[in-house]
């Protein structure tokens, strides 16, 4: 499994990393199981969040005792309540999501916390509002390393949906001196932050992780892949969701690549098509060219 910087925390954090909601539809001996395949796998990067509580309880009972072996991001901004709208972003909200998340995963620290879902317009007060203030303070604490965000992607009729969002927003947080990390929508077939995931990773060297690479967004899906006639490029025996994650892989400015699953064979099979690493150049160039044919294309890298 190839090792890269995420990038300006230092971290090193495996190509492929591990998203835990699905987690959340299993047991505790199940989601043991898995959780500690990935460990076993190699795969080093955990991503939660308090939105899918069981999944941070089962890290809890599931690999605490192997906390030393893998990196763990998780989230704020969680309402808890059950009264009101899913996310809020004010101190109190912020801080009860990182003592839950510390409590239910058996840990006094966490690598990577990210505001959840967020686009700029949800932050009053910028870098200088109260969640990122809250966020510092918990820094300062020791209880959070390193601090991120989770670009909102939306839903179906939303104007930015899937990929929009993380598009307009990625220019605008990555000059914030405190987010070290962004995650957010990118793949092969959802291309629009390509170029401004590269110009955030080398002029801010924000560490980016991608997320949705496989994911079917909308009923068009399967007719711009169609269109693009990418699968005359696959290797012998490489499936559809393969080739895609390796091009997402091969994108020079992401971290890693993030997948959730709660199938041991499913993670078994990303283990594998990740360990093969990135496309060569000429079949990368290949397929981007015939993306663009098929009107899958990268947006300019405007900041």
């Amino acid at each position: 499994m190839e090792i890269r910087k995420l990038g300006r925390t230092g971290l090193e954090i495996t190509n492929l990393s591990f998203g835990t909601m699905e987690l959340r539809l299993l047991d505790t001996v199940h989601s043991g199981r898995i959780l500690n395949e990935a460990p076993d796998r190699v795969v080093n990067y955990f991503d939660t969040s308090p939105e899918y509580p069981m999944s941070e309880y089962f890290i809890g009972q599931g690999i605490a005792h192997r906390r030393s072996e893998y990196i763990l991001a998780t989230k704020c901004g969680d309402n808890m309540t059950g009264i009101g709208p899913l996310y809020r972003f004010d101190r109190k909200t912020i801080l009860d999501n990182l003592d839950e998340s510390l409590r239910l995963m058996k840990t006094d620290y966490i690598d990577v916390w990210q505001l959840h879902g967020v686009v700029p317009e949800f932050l009053p007060g910028g870098e200088a509002g109260e969640a990122m203030e809250a966020m510092r303070e918990a820094k300062a604490a020791g209880k959070v390393r390193h601090l991120g965000l989770t670009v909102r992607n939306g839903g179906p009729s939303e104007y930015g949906y899937p990929a929009g969002f993380g598009y307009n927003s990625l220019p605008r947080f990555a000059p914030w001196k405190d987010i070290e990390v962004v995650q957010l929508v990118y793949g092969g077939l959802t291309r629009l932050s390509e170029n401004v995931i590269s110009k955030a990773n080398r002029e801010y060297n924000t560490g980016i992780i991608a997320r949705g690479i496989i994911k079917k967004y909308d009923d068009r899906y399967d007719a711009r892949f169609e269109a693009s006639k990418i699968s005359e490029l696959f290797e012998s025996g490489e499936s559809r969701n393969d080739f895609l994650l390796r091009f997402a892989l091969t994108h020079p400015d992401i971290a890693s690549v993030l997948i959730g699953t709660r199938n041991i064979e499913h993670l078994v099979e990303n283990v594998q098509t990740a360990t093969r690493g990135p496309l060569s150049a000429d079949i990368y160039r290949e397929a981007k060219r015939r993306l663009d044919f098929a009107g899958v294309v990268a947006g300019p890298a405007e900041f």
